[in-house]
């Protein structure tokens, strides 16, 4: 990246970090009134998911303007158009937010052609991630890096579950795959959190079928400059310009035999 494109990138992304740590605060005052409303069956919308989207469009437009807005409650614009883009979770994790589990996020993304950068906060325990392409990976300020683990013996697993129910049966099974080869599987309920968590060593790996973009764009970013890899179940690339996926991930050096235990269990 030329050193004005890189200048240019971490200010806009120095600037969108400040719009989002601002919004803890009302995050953790406003969970002692939710309002809930049901999407489906088991999954929800809060009046927090409202706010904090209805604020990042403001503040976050107004930093680069211009620039397209893809958000889990504004799932409308197509990435692809070759305009800059935010995309933006505002709150991943929502079923832990209305439990009071606070393995939350709040995720974005901005995509402009290569440049790019990615944020997930988590408003609860105030664990900043940051990554912008090509200047590494950080929790709150810190370098991060990918674990050393080479062998599924030495290694922890991250796992989700999707909101479609009939695909939940290739998640158990390559759950229970998984699970006889490595030393144990964590199921916490933020993809954006647990890519984070791949990129920062806690965890050797994370999984999981049905992902929108804005669930994994910032993570997906974040762990590659953290040294990690991210792709599909089939070991095929991903990035923020497909929409939806099944994302497997790892530090790498076990990409291929996660890859190899999952995909033998596709229907």
């Amino acid at each position: 990246m030329a050193e004005g494109a890189w200048r240019r990138v971490h200010s806009l992304m120095d600037q969108a970090v400040r719009v989002i740590t601002g919004l803890g605060e009302y995050v953790r005052e406003e969970r002692k009134k939710l309002k809930v409303d049901e999407k489906g069956f088991a999954n929800f919308v809060t009046n927090i998911d409202i706010e904090v989207q209805n604020r990042l469009m403001e503040r976050l437009g107004a930093l680069a303007p211009g620039a397209a807005f893809l958000s889990e409650e504004n799932p409308y614009f197509e990435p692809d158009s070759g305009k800059p883009c935010w995309i933006v979770d505002p709150i991943d994790g929502t079923t832990n937010l209305i439990h009071g589990y606070p393995h939350v996020a709040i995720s974005v993304a901005y995509v402009d052609g290569e440049d790019r950068f990615g944020i997930v906060y988590n408003p609860f325990d105030g664990e900043l991630y940051t990554a912008a392409r090509g200047g590494g990976a950080f929790l709150n300020g810190r370098p991060i890096r990918v674990s050393e683990a080479v062998r599924m013996e030495q290694t922890i697993i991250g796992f989700g579950l999707p909101y479609n129910r009939a695909r939940a049966r290739v998640m158990f099974r390559a759950a229970e795959k998984v699970f006889a080869t490595c030393q144990d599987m964590k199921r916490k309920g933020s993809a954006a959190l647990d890519l984070c968590h791949v990129a920062a060593g806690r965890l050797d790996g994370f999984f999981e079928v049905d992902l929108h973009v804005w669930d994994f764009a910032a993570g997906c970013i974040i762990l590659e400059e953290a040294g990690g890899r991210v792709t599909d179940w089939l070991g095929r690339a991903i990035g923020p310009r497909d929409r939806k996926a099944d994302v497997l991930s790892s530090n790498g050096k076990i990409h291929s035999l996660l890859v190899s235990l999952v995909q033998s269990t596709i229907e």
